[in-house]
């Protein structure tokens, strides 16, 4: 009974031994999921919606300033990579530092509108936005903090809407006249202060170029974070566009944008502006415009064409392509170089001289004006009048031959 009970210990040590072995080999044989086998529902359950960072908001920002053509490996992208690789690897998945893309929001354009505390991750094709917990600066305040975002909360930007992305983003305006071609070179990433932009001399800036430059458009510029400190302490960043164009600023500080319409570049509504022209009966066009608001509009905004000092006491007509598709015509005199006109919207406009102009005015040299067949020159005036004489003197001569003869 004794060697039967000492058997039956032995076989259940054994089995129990077989059966520990086989789940540790089944545990040491497991083979780590890829990048390429990651579900959606993995991704979203691994990657956190926070990650604690150990940079200070300040030092990041010096950070993408003084290496701004990233020739250095972005440290904050880099610690939070490091951080998402421990998290998969943990799970069942085996990643690689080249599987994960992270985009920071302050220098990704694209992402957001410049806040340094968010963050896109991208694995394989799935992606989350993330929040960002800086260590808190030795010197930080709250205060100081809720003063700084107030005061940028309270300004009020202009508008633009970027065409490439079709992305409305917060921009300040240098307005130039129509063909300032010297306003135009004279423009340079620096033309706004944005130390300025507050009017308070607390709050300092430093910004990073953000986006590329462009040129030969209206408006023309280009893309800036903005950092904002109080204190030497970084509390709130923004991406803010930099922006130039041909125009003017409506009494409420609201820019607008003057882009000129050609028969080459805006052919359609150009040539079905210039038609309701002709139909009107006004053909000697002098220009075509495109105008754009950036910010806030309201009823009877006065604009103003800058035409040239040549147009000075002349009446123009100026026709307006109303947003129902309706069109108006304004009738105006050029006064100190500009037609004025008051209007409720913008969109197109083409101007024209009208038919009431003085003739005793001088006519604007580019402007096209069919030659006048009436009109004759001094050297004009003396030809005719040799040739009267001459007539004048043959006629007499037969008269008198002939007189001759009938004697």
């Amino acid at each position: 009974m004794k060697k039967a009970r000492n058997i039956l210990l032995l076989v259940l040590i054994m089995f129990s031994m077989t059966f520990t072995m086989t789940v540790n080999a089944e545990d040491l044989g497991a083979e780590p999921k890829t990048v390429a086998e990651l579900t959606e529902a993995d991704f979203n359950r691994i990657v956190p919606n926070s990650i604690d960072v150990t940079m200070t908001k300040t030092e990041y920002a010096e950070f993408t300033i003084d290496n701004e053509d990233l020739s250095k490996k972005d440290l904050l992208e880099e610690e939070i990579n490091t951080k998402l690789i421990s998290l998969f690897n943990d799970d069942v998945y085996f990643l690689e530092s080249e599987d994960i893309t992270v985009a920071p929001f302050l220098i990704a354009v694209g992402y957001g509108n410049g806040e340094i505390e968010k963050a896109n991750i991208l694995i394989n094709s799935f992606s989350k936005t993330i929040t960002i917990n800086f260590t808190k600066e030795s010197n930080y305040s709250a205060e100081d903090e809720t003063y700084v975002k107030n005061a940028l909360n309270n300004f009020k930007f202009a508008k633009y809407k970027n065409a490439y992305s079709n992305t409305e983003h917060d921009a300040v305006f240098t307005m130039y006249n129509i063909d300032d071609e010297n306003g135009f070179n004279e423009w340079t990433p620096d033309t706004y202060d944005f130390n300025k932009l507050l009017n308070d001399s607390s709050i300092t800036t430093k910004k990073r170029i953000a986006s590329g430059l462009w040129w030969g458009s209206t408006p023309w510029g280009l893309g800036n974070a903005v950092y904002f400190y109080k204190n030497d302490v970084l509390y709130a960043t923004k991406f803010i566009y930099n922006l130039a164009a041909y125009g003017t600023t409506l009494d409420n500080g609201t820019p607008i944008n003057m882009a000129k319409l050609d028969e080459e570049f805006n052919k359609e509504i150009y040539e079905e502006m210039a038609k309701e022209m002709n139909n009107r009966g006004f053909d000697n066009i002098i220009g075509a415009y495109e105008i754009t608001a950036y910010g806030t509009t309201s009823d009877s905004m006065k604009v103003s064409f800058t035409l040239g000092t040549d147009y000075n006491g002349k009446e123009v007509q100026i026709l307006h392509k109303k947003s129902d598709n309706t069109y108006e015509i304004f009738t105006t005199t050029v006064e100190n170089g500009k037609a004025t006109i008051t209007v409720n919207e913008f969109s197109p406009f083409m101007i024209a001289l009208g038919n009431n102009n003085n003739s005793t005015n001088v006519e604007p040299s580019n402007v096209n004006v069919a030659p006048n067949n009436a009109q004759t020159s001094s050297i004009d005036v003396v030809l005719y009048s040799i040739l009267a004489i001459g007539s004048l003197l043959g006629i007499t001569y037969i008269a008198i031959k002939n007189r001759k003869k009938v004697a």
